[in-house]
């Protein structure tokens, strides 16, 4: 942070009222400041030296040439400039004009960054000329941002700019005031920001002729409605992010070949029409999280074909269906979020084209009682699977039998009971993080320990989880678990914590609660009716006892708790 700081160079030039009103004074700090003096005026002026740029902020309208005669003034290197607050030059004066004065002239035409920030305040009525940016040969970023008073209505305005590639028009007024062809002259342009400018139709004209445009922004306006985009051959990035629109025609991008991420988020979409994607061949990222209409509806197969998408997001848009084509053939797909949604069910052969997937987000929908057996059959590489927040009762042996790679599993607040006993057979060397709270988990019926097998009871102390060498964390709080099962010593080998929280348990002795972990951090047992607790040692069985065992909101007494925590029992052999 030291280091950070005096990485910044400032100049304060204040000018003040002087007695004769013709001397000036300038104090040269051994820090970082120097101070000229001189009535009426004010001007800061700090130098980033690792970003190589010069900040220039203005706090009333300054006569730059007041500083032409100075011959004490530092001189700066940078290739970024940013103009913040500061009057437009006007005439045929170039910024490169008025700012030469108390700057080097070459060091101004060098310049690959210019940033005009609020700038509209102290150039009311100015109106813009191609002369602003005469001598700037090799400005490739120009941001002229809150430029909603200063009408960009010249279409020659930037033709001095030949090598600009990057233009953010953000906080404008709208487009009412701007040239159709304001950007033909920019050959070059890349990336076309028009973020929060009040647009209510899309500017056709204005985003025409750009053949090397990869990437536009129209992020944050008030769009309800969008004709076909014009040929952009080059276009990769596409940003409707926080409008108005609730329908797309489905030859709204059809002449964008190469669109490769497409931004749909927080608008009132009610559908996605089938073939709205169909000429998007080369699309890899498709969001459209947070709509806010009365629900939208996908059509049938409007991913599939897409052989190039790996990232789709759906969350929070009220859908109730899925057509069982929705992803045929899109089988670079590696992540998938429909969470927040109203799905009630998902058709079986949804993901069969799904092999790549590794991450799946289904929290928060209504998804009721089982899911189909074979609906992860083909997406094989799971990481992740979400199904927290949800309706389900049973999880069959069958849902998770291809998920040899699964490390990450949530199915919080569901209403499971009934767990299959091999449900998690295919997961024992892989998963890591098993969330099983908020559930009915009790494993015990009418006295007796039960285990489940294709939907039938077996009257034996078996746990889904004897299996799970790699579990890491645990966690089984809020559920109906009446006993520590003998299951659990026969996994518990890297366990680090283990939640069992507001259950239903009576007892906990050395007997049934062997650790055999010696990474045993937190054992919660918060919130249960225990009135007996015996981790004393005990020579039979090697045991690790945990740092952290806790125990409030139980009935147990402290004449009852016997607790001698230290090393392994087994580590006293070495």
């Amino acid at each position: 942070m030291a280091t950070q700081i005096l990485c910044w160079l400032s100049l304060l030039v204040l000018l003040t009222a002087q007695a004769s009103g013709k001397n000036i004074t300038i104090n040269k700090s051994l820090i970082v400041q120097s101070t000229v003096e001189w009535s009426g005026f004010n001007v800061q002026l700090m130098l980033h030296i690792n970003r190589r740029q010069l900040k220039v902020t203005c706090s009333d309208k300054p006569d730059f040439q007041l500083l032409e005669n100075l011959q004490n003034l530092p001189s700066f290197k940078f290739e970024e400039l940013a103009y913040q607050n500061c009057p437009l030059p006007v005439g045929n004066q170039s910024l490169v004009d008025l700012l030469s004065a108390f700057l080097d002239r070459t060091e101004l035409s060098s310049i690959r960054r210019l940033f005009f920030v609020d700038n509209a305040k102290l150039s009311d009525q100015v109106t813009l000329d191609p002369q602003l940016f005469a001598d700037l040969p090799k400005l490739q970023v120009l941001s002229m941002k809150n430029s909603s008073r200063m009408p960009l209505d010249n279409p020659e305005l930037f033709k001095y700019l030949q090598s600009l590639t990057w233009i953010d028009l953000r906080e404008g007024d709208g487009g009412s005031r701007n040239s159709k062809v304001l950007l033909h002259t920019l050959t070059q342009l890349t990336t076309l920001e028009l973020t929060e400018n009040e647009l209510t139709t899309l500017p056709t004209e204005l985003i025409t002729d750009l053949p090397s445009l990869g990437s536009l922004t129209l992020y944050h306006n008030k769009l309800e409605r969008i004709e076909q985009f014009a040929d952009l051959p080059n276009l990769t990035s596409l940003d409707l992010t926080y409008n108005e629109l609730d329908t797309l025609q489905e030859d709204v991008f059809d002449k964008l070949p190469n669109l490769t991420h497409l931004f749909l988020n927080s608008n009132k979409l009610t559908s996605l029409p089938f073939g709205l994607l169909k000429r998007n061949t080369k699309l890899t990222v498709f969001r459209a999280d947070n709509q806010h209409g009365s629900g939208l509806v996908l059509g049938d197969e409007l991913f599939a074909g897409l052989t190039m998408l790996e990232d789709v997001s759906v969350s929070n848009c009220k859908l109730t269906t899925l057509s069982e084509g929705l992803f045929t053939a899109a089988n670079k797909l590696t992540k998938l979020d429909l969470s927040d949604n109203k799905l009630q069910s998902l058709p079986e052969n949804l993901l069969r084209h799904s092999s790549n997937l590794k991450e799946l987000y289904l929290q928060n929908n209504e998804l009721m009682h089982k899911l189909p057996n074979t609906l992860l059959q083909s997406a094989t590489q799971l990481r992740i699977l979400n199904l927290g927040h949800n309706k389900l009762t049973t999880l069959s042996q069958y849902l998770l039998k291809s998920q040899h790679s699964l490390e990450e599993l949530h199915l919080e607040y569901n209403q499971l009971y009934m767990i299959d006993r091999d449900a998690f057979v295919s997961q024992a060397l892989s998963l890591k993080m098993l969330n099983l709270s908020h559930n009915q988990v009790a494993l015990h019926e009418n006295g007796r320990d039960v285990f489940y097998l294709d939907g039938k009871t077996y009257y034996i102390s078996r746990t889904p989880f004897y299996i799970l060498a790699r579990m890491t964390v645990l966690d089984l709080s809020f559920n109906a678990i009446v006993k520590i099962f003998e299951d659990f010593k026969g996994f518990m080998g890297s366990l680090r914590s283990l939640d069992l929280s507001h259950n239903l348990i009576t007892n906990v002795n050395y007997a049934n609660f062997p650790f055999l972990s010696p990474n045993i951090e937190q054992v919660n047992l918060q919130s249960n009716q225990i009135t007996q607790y015996d981790l004393g040692n005990n020579p039979i069985y090697p045991t690790c006892m945990p740092r952290n065992v806790l125990l409030a909101d139980n009935l147990l007494k402290m004449d009852d708790f016997v607790y001698k925590s230290g090393r392994c029992a087994h580590d006293n052999d070495s």
